[in-house]
């Protein structure tokens, strides 16, 4: 979007011409998913292609909220101080860079369909961060927007659309009003009382501390365990982590988590 991307070993990403002022907001745009992003729906392409129908090929992108902290912070932070700051003092400015945002975010997981994705995520990170009338405002409400706009069926079949807000517990009932399929669940809710929150209306993802994997065998089993009595029988629970896996987990142990779903798992759905 003309921001001057780029990646710093063990800072995360950088902006070089980070937005601050209305003239930084009137300059985006968003960009061609098959001219400026090509190389990732190359990417699509030819993951699909090699995965041969073994398992379904999730496409995502970041929020247009968590895009945005990162787009007017300039890289990442503690406090938010700039992005909050625009958010309060220039809230219409911070409207304009977020329909922006969303629009280019819609068009980027839409080519992601058109170029294979069976699924597609919406990453919240940093929506956790905001006051319960800010969330719904500033970060909820975009989502919702791109939700709206996004391709629903492809190669003759549904494509599945997840939300995830980290650290956004406390706004299950909203966000299954989105219109998504299913919502992604950080490991500081319990998985019995997210269900009892949303019902059938949406499946939930989620949603085991990635900490865990730090531990035993046995103890990363127990865990797995308890996750999936806590949301009981029948249909509707994607097990996976609470958020990104850590760089420093062992693959063993990530092997060891995926094994005991697949056995645990089998009772809750005959």
């Amino acid at each position: 979007m003309g921001l001057g991307l780029r990646f710093a070993e063990g800072e995360g990403p950088i902006f070089d011409r980070p937005v601050r002022s209305a003239a930084d907001v009137e300059r985006l745009f968003a960009p061609d998913p098959e001219g400026e992003l090509k190389y990732v729906m190359d990417a699509v392409r030819t993951i699909r292609r090699e995965l041969d129908g073994r398992v379904p090929l999730i496409g995502f992108s970041g929020s247009p909220w968590t895009l945005a902290t990162y787009m007017v912070e300039g890289c990442s932070s503690k406090e938010y101080a700039k992005v909050k700051g625009m958010l309060y003092d220039t809230p219409e400015l911070m409207h304009q860079l977020l329909d922006t945002t969303a629009q280019a975010v819609t068009a980027y997981l839409n080519a992601q369909v058109a170029a294979g994705a069976q699924a597609l995520m919406i990453f919240d990170t940093w929506g956790g961060m905001l006051t319960p009338r800010d969330y719904r405002e500033f970060s909820l409400r975009y989502m919702n927007q791109i939700v709206a706009g996004l391709t629903r069926e492809a190669e003759g079949r549904k494509v599945p659309v997840v939300l995830f807000t980290k650290g956004g517990g406390q706004w299950l009932e909203a966000m299954a009003d989105s219109g998504a399929d299913a919502l992604g669940l950080d490991w500081t809710v319990d998985i019995a009382d997210a269900r009892r929150r949303v019902g059938a209306k949406v499946a939930l993802q989620g949603n085991m501390d990635p900490s865990v994997l730090y531990a035993s065998p046995e103890r990363i089993r127990r865990e797995v365990a308890e996750i999936l009595a806590g949301y009981g029988k029948g249909t509707g629970h994607v097990f996976n982590l609470g958020h990104g896996i850590h760089q420093h987990a062992e693959p063993e142990r990530a092997r060891v988590f995926a094994e005991a779903v697949h056995e645990l798992s089998a009772p809750y759905h005959r």
